[in-house]
């Protein structure tokens, strides 16, 4: 007795369910194209590596806030480092670091509150920009060695590490 199941509807006939979509009918059974296969590998890096660089997107506005905002800190800190460089002088103080100069705070201390908020932000940014690119560069490396699992441990890895930043200072 011959027994068949998973039998599928193709335009010349009934033939097994087809492996995967890297896999040819070659008349008789499914055959692997390794070049196709290689094509869903790379499509597949590049959707890891878009995912990694939309979390860094998410968590880099979470830590400086809109792009506005983040060139208002900017010139805040420039009018801050400048207004340092000059020795504080009394008379010119800069409007960012006068804006900040409240409750007591002096027009030195808010500049190097400033200063010492803008060093930690760049600080944070840079170890996000890091973990994208050593992210970003193991994924690819992993799937042109064919080690899709690796590829996809290495994203898993660095959307967890990239999600823990978002605890850093925020604006």
């Amino acid at each position: 007795m011959i027994i068949i199941q998973e039998l599928h509807q193709f335009e010349d006939g009934l033939r097994p369910a087809q492996p995967s979509v890297a896999h040819d009918w070659d008349g008789e059974k499914w055959q692997m194209n390794p070049a196709r296969a290689a094509e869903l590998e790379q499509q597949e890096a590049e959707q890891l590596c878009s995912k990694v660089d939309a979390a860094a997107d998410n968590v880099r506005t979470a830590l400086a806030g809109d792009p506005l905002k983040a060139m208002e800190y900017a010139q805040a800190a420039a009018d801050a480092q400048a207004y340092q460089d000059a020795g504080y002088p009394k008379k010119e103080v800069p409007l960012s670091v006068a804006a900040w100069v409240v409750k007591g705070r002096t027009a030195r201390q808010a500049a190097e509150q400033i200063l010492s908020k803008a060093d930690q932000l760049t600080d944070h940014l840079l170890a996000l920009r890091t973990l994208r690119l050593k992210a970003k560069a193991q994924i690819r490396a992993q799937a042109a060695k064919g080690n899709m699992d690796l590829a996809r441990s290495a994203a898993d890895e660095a959307l967890v590490a990239i999600r823990e930043r978002v605890n850093g200072p925020s604006s």
